[in-house]
């Protein structure tokens, strides 16, 4: 589809507390009530300034100053998964990596039977893409916290795990005659089975989803819309089996492939992007602790955790230009990736700005790697509204219009 004429932004404010700040001071650098807490039997410490290591992860994610990784997979890849709760998100992840080089049709396209991605729901029980390759581990990690949270809505309903099992099963057969939308097999399923309740058939599907038996994906026509297909997981990726590992060894891949996408980290951190106990990620830290350094932060109290392979990486990062301005999706993985050490990226002052009431960090405005604002899509209006913390340089305004109308036509390019 031939994308619009670029529109101006409905409206870009600031919220200003104090004086305008000057190049100099702005944007303010880290501060921290981090308590980092973390693995034993590490290498010495060293110390890293925070805009190096902004530098390093914005980089590794791709919205640095040099060109992102080589397509989606390799963006899954190098963020250890990209959110997908919500819609837009990793539609808009992928442009402010890719910009005017990306289209909804390439993600689309990934995620067909055969593809690079593989939604599953894993960490924190919450939707992410990632390269078939990898998303066992992903599954395996996080299937006891999933299906724990399953048994638990069944046992509401007056369901058993037998239960869950028998129409888990169900499902499946309804599923071999090829794919369906969850409305249609959720309607077949009933009408098979008389006097079966709604809930009774979606928990039994939600089962065989979690279970990895099953694959689910939006078959919108549209960026803005959602049509869940379910299918056999057999039927999408044949030579893919999501339940391949055992929970101990999925978890020490999975903390591995964590700290190597957002190291430097804190266990708090780790432990806040899993969604696993201490427990689960205690064992894993100890079996990969000859591979971690760790390292201090300037700002940052404590110590914090990175893959020796990585520091070389890290601590040759140059800081980000003073005038890097750029847009991030809502719970853009980067920021996803953090919560004891996340005031290395914004200002403590403005957290109820930049994260929502339950921890989920709003789509921002960056500049030098550190969040300055936040902007917003409006279904209705089809147009982004913005507003920074502070009154920025007009350099730096100016360069974040043209993003926010770089986004803001590329949201426009399918219908609502």
């Amino acid at each position: 589809m031939a994308r619009p004429a670029p529109a101006s932004v409905s409206r870009t404010r600031s919220l200003t507390r104090s004086a305008s700040l000057g190049n100099s001071s702005w944007p303010k650098g880290p501060q921290s009530p981090l308590r980092a807490g973390g693995a034993t039997a590490l290498t010495t410490a060293l110390t890293l300034s925070a805009a190096v290591e902004r530098a390093a992860v914005a980089t590794r994610h791709g919205w640095g100053t040099t060109p992102p990784p080589p397509g989606l997979a390799a963006l899954a890849d190098a963020q250890a998964g990209l959110h997908a709760a919500r819609l837009l998100t990793p539609y808009v992840t992928a442009h402010t990596r890719f910009g005017d080089l990306f289209t909804p049709d390439q993600l689309r396209e990934a995620l067909v039977p055969g593809g690079p991605l593989l939604k599953v729901r894993c960490m924190r029980r919450t939707l992410h893409l990632w390269p078939v390759g990898q998303a066992s581990d992903a599954h395996a990690a996080s299937l006891r916290l999933r299906l724990g949270a399953t048994a638990a809505t069944a046992r509401r309903h007056g369901l058993t795990r037998q239960d869950l099992h028998l129409w888990a099963a169900r499902a499946q057969e309804s599923l071999a005659g090829g794919p369906l939308s969850y409305t249609d097999l959720t309607a077949r399923l009933i009408k098979q089975h008389t006097g079966a309740r709604t809930e009774t058939v979606r928990l039994g599907i939600k089962w065989a989803w979690e279970s990895g038996h099953l694959t689910c994906r939006n078959t919108a026509s549209s960026l803005h819309r959602e049509q869940r297909q379910f299918a056999l997981m057999g039927h999408i990726h044949p030579h893919l089996s999501l339940n391949g590992t055992d929970p101990a060894t999925a978890t020490i891949t999975l903390v591995r492939r964590y700290l190597r996408a957002y190291g430097p980290a804190a266990e708090g951190d780790l432990l806040w992007w899993s969604g696993l106990t201490r427990a689960e990620i205690g064992p894993a830290l100890a079996a990969i602790h000859g591979e971690i350094t760790r390292v201090c932060v300037e700002g940052l109290p404590g110590t914090l955790l990175a893959l020796t392979e990585e520091i070389d990486r890290i601590r040759n990062s140059p800081p980000l230009p003073e005038d890097h301005v750029r847009l991030l999706a809502f719970e853009d993985p980067t920021f996803k990736g953090y919560f004891t050490t996340r005031a290395r990226y914004h200002d403590p002052a403005h957290t109820a700005r930049a994260f929502n009431s339950i921890g989920e960090v709003r789509a921002t405005i960056t500049v030098a790697g550190r969040i300055t604002g936040v902007w917003s899509w409006d279904k209705k209006t089809r147009t982004v509204d913005a507003e920074f913390f502070t009154r920025p340089p007009r350099a730096i305004a100016r360069a974040a219009k043209e993003r926010l109308e770089s986004v803001q036509e590329f949201l426009r390019t399918e219908p609502s």
